[in-house]
């Protein structure tokens, strides 16, 4: 992996507040990244309960975030400086919201609602701003076999095939990858499509490959990742292996969590919550099976969340119960960038705030 960028950049920080979660987060930090990678703390907008995940629009002018067992979803405009601004709060659609996603117009906001088990869409004004749901689908299927985590359907993603044809929702509840269409007109969800996977495991998260020809599922309960192949047209995962994110030598629990392509897409990352580590493997060029996996050790406990420093093969970790980001490099292992409360979410501001 190579140092972060020279460029300065700023990150927001989606942090967990709530008694319930045992959080000791205050809302949304902003940071700067330095030259070298240093991190200094700009400021703190405070955002309700849970502000966990975040994402931004294209124009990097408008940010959202969902409410994290709540039911409510909010955005901010960013100004010249990178701060945001909020312009409010609005029913997620369901209970529980923990991702969220625009589509490729930018014209719907896509909420996953974990406990509701269903996927909301909702409109966004011209200036970016929320506007009215326009649907909420449920997401079909029977539970898995885990007592506590799998009641019903729990969906955890949307994730966009690159085509921008069809949607991928992993679901937790029910061990199934749904396959979704998005009229980017009306803003309606249909259901396409369900992949299932075996028994337990859990299906939590998911990338694709540029091309949309492959994908890599992270398997949250059985600490695994499934590589597939992707009929794009009839948007078909075809899974080709299946392999475990822990050493041979590892027998404590553990959840998989976080899965990122490196920008060159020659390896595969995923984090381990109760290993405290990140799982690195080598991606055959062309069957997309993994191979060769070693681990990085985050330093901390339970990196819920894990991306690429943009323009770099570096990781930043995000270690919930440890309140650190960290800098991953295989050859010298973690170092700590940042302490900051229960972090669960950063994403990166790319535009020169000056």
């Amino acid at each position: 992996m190579s140092e972060p960028s020279k460029n300065p950049c700023l990150l927001y920080v989606g942090c967990r507040t709530s008694q319930q979660r045992h959080a000791c987060g205050k809302g949304i930090e902003i940071f700067q990244m330095q030259s070298g990678g240093q991190l200094q703390h700009l400021q703190r907008i405070e955002a309700g309960i849970n502000p966990s995940f975040l994402c931004l629009n294209k124009a990097e002018n408008a940010l959202y975030c969902v409410h994290g067992d709540e039911s409510q979803v909010s955005c901010f405009s960013i100004d010249a400086t990178g701060r945001p601004n909020f312009d409010g709060t609005m029913y997620s659609g369901g209970s529980n919201p923990v991702h969220l996603a625009l589509s490729p117009s930018e014209r719907w906001l896509l909420i996953t609602n974990y406990a509701s088990g269903n996927i909301a869409t909702i409109s966004l004004l011209p200036d970016g701003t929320l506007g009215a749901i326009t649907c909420t689908l449920p997401l079909p299927g029977a539970p898995g076999p885990h007592r506590h985590q799998q009641r019903g359907s729990h969906p955890h993603q949307i994730v966009f095939h690159p085509s921008g044809n069809w949607l991928a929702v992993p679901d937790k509840g029910c061990d199934a990858v749904h396959i979704l269409t998005l009229d980017e007109h009306t803003g309606m969800l249909a259901w396409h499509s369900s992949h299932r996977f075996p028994g337990g495991s859990g299906p939590r998260h998911m990338v694709f490959n540029q091309q949309g020809t492959l994908a890599w599922v992270v398997l949250e309960l059985s600490s695994q990742v499934i590589a597939a192949q992707v009929q794009a047209e009839a948007a078909v995962l075809t899974p080709i292996q299946i392999v475990s994110t822990l050493p041979d030598d590892y027998f404590s629990d553990n959840t998989a969590s976080g899965i990122v392509l490196a920008e060159d897409a020659h390896t595969l990352h995923v984090s381990n919550r109760g290993h405290g580590s990140v799982v690195s493997y080598s991606i055959d060029p062309v069957t997309g099976k993994l191979l060769q996996p070693s681990w990085t050790s985050t330093g901390g406990k339970v990196p819920r969340f894990i991306c690429r420093i943009p323009g770099t093969q570096s990781l930043m970790a995000a270690n919930e119960d440890s309140h650190t980001l960290v800098l991953l490099e295989p050859s010298t292992g973690h170092r700590v960038l940042a302490q900051t409360g229960s972090p669960v979410c950063v994403i990166f501001q790319s535009r020169d705030p000056s």
